[in-house]
């Protein structure tokens, strides 16, 4: 890293307002590191914040998951969905309520905080959904880390506005697309901090190695396959959706700009054919925007 690019990332770490995430994403990660626990002993650790039971047993019981039969209990969830799948939903719940109250204490005019969590939400299902269709890498990390790929947008406009409004300005003014515009303008990318603020509150390495590669895939790289899958799904959303800057004037027409050279080779036959199996995924993004929204 440069001295310009770790000055810059600095900046974040000086931050003092900056929210913690709840006990129980800690704890959880934890106990998933210890061979010794038992569905049990996790569901007990959960249970003790109730709005997390609530919220996650909504979600597991929704259309999104597509289960037979309803679970009633944190514990059947643990024993039907396994350990590391409970820890994404929970990380996932609680990373996204922070984040989400953000902008709930501080106004940005520049930034649509309703359009971010809409694509974000958009890239987790379709992340999850290629995921296990294509098996290719782990369908709930593949959730989690979709969901909080862009977390570097938000922490940027957040805390830094000046510097997102100069980005947003500097990509409409020359017609570039968010990240050219990152790149031309700033030291450090989105992915850069997002990456930063996920090792400060310590999550999985999965989620911080994805955040930190999902528009520069690197083959041989801790978790190639989570990264391949949120940059297809990101390259789909965008184009399917209005993307960041809401400047896509054609939806639903493939846009190859918005794919990573390596997705694209491994990934072509799902871009390529996305007209035809689009549609499915579509319903299933309509039920997640409306559990998280």
């Amino acid at each position: 890293m440069n001295k310009t690019k770790a000055e810059f990332i600095k900046r974040f770490g000086k931050i003092r307002d900056l929210p913690s995430l709840p006990s129980i994403v800690t704890k959880v990660n934890e106990m998933l590191n210890d061979p010794n626990t038992t569905n049990d002993s996790l569901s007990k650790v959960i249970e003790k914040d109730q709005a997390i039971v609530f919220k996650m047993l909504q979600l597991v019981n929704s259309a999104f998951f597509g289960l037979r039969e309803k679970i009633s209990t944190t514990n059947e969830a643990a024993i039907i969905l396994g350990f590391d799948a409970i820890r994404n939903i929970v990380l996932s719940l609680s990373t996204f309520n922070i984040l989400d109250h953000l902008f709930e204490k501080r106004l940005n005019t520049h930034f649509n905080v309703d359009r971010f969590w809409r694509h974000s939400i958009g890239v987790a299902v379709l992340s999850r959904y290629l995921a296990e269709q294509a098996g290719v890498g782990d369908p709930e990390k593949c959730f989690v880390c979709g969901l909080l790929h862009d977390m570097g947008k938000l922490m940027l406009a957040h805390y830094f506005p000046d510097d997102f409004i100069r980005v947003i300005e500097h990509a409409r003014q020359n017609d570039l697309v968010y990240l050219d515009a990152e790149k031309e303008i700033l030291p450090a990318c989105h992915p850069e901090v997002g990456y930063f603020f996920v090792k400060k509150w310590e999550l999985p390495p999965h989620l911080a190695n994805t955040i930190y590669s999902h528009h520069a895939i690197q083959p041989g790289a801790g978790f190639f396959d989570e990264s391949i899958i949120v940059n297809t799904a990101d390259g789909i959303i965008n184009s399917y959706y209005s993307d960041f800057l809401n400047n896509n004037t054609s939806p639903g027409n493939i846009k190859y700009a918005y794919f990573d050279m390596h997705a694209r080779k491994r990934f072509n036959v799902w871009i390529e054919t996305a007209p035809k199996w689009f549609p499915k995924v579509e319903r299933l993004i309509d039920d997640a925007w409306a559990f998280f929204l």
